[in-house]
């Protein structure tokens, strides 16, 4: 059986809202929205992770990994990414594929 601790890593949590409050995502935010982000989002998934952290039960703590900002709209799902649609247009099939 997996330990909590093995499944949730903080530090990616605490790594995406350094990113958010770093002078670059500022900037973007700025000219893309016209404010600062206030990275709200990404500090309660910190909190959420040392939630799930904490938790004895496993399925618990992937439950509550599920309810993160980072997991809802950001991850690996190119699709979630907030610039797919405004800065780039998301291609059916990359272009390493077209024959």
């Amino acid at each position: 059986m997996v330990q909590p601790n093995e499944i949730v890593n903080v530090i990616h949590f605490f790594d995406e809202w350094t990113r958010c409050i770093g002078s670059g995502f500022q900037k973007d935010s700025l000219y893309r929205h016209g404010k600062f982000d206030s990275c709200t989002a990404q500090w309660n998934d910190i909190k959420i992770s040392m939630k799930a952290k904490t938790t004895s039960d496993p399925e618990e703590a992937q439950r509550l990994l599920a309810q993160t900002h980072y997991r809802k709209n950001l991850g690996s799902d190119l699709t979630q990414s907030p610039t797919a649609g405004v800065i780039w247009n998301l291609k059916e099939k990359p272009c390493w594929d077209e024959a």
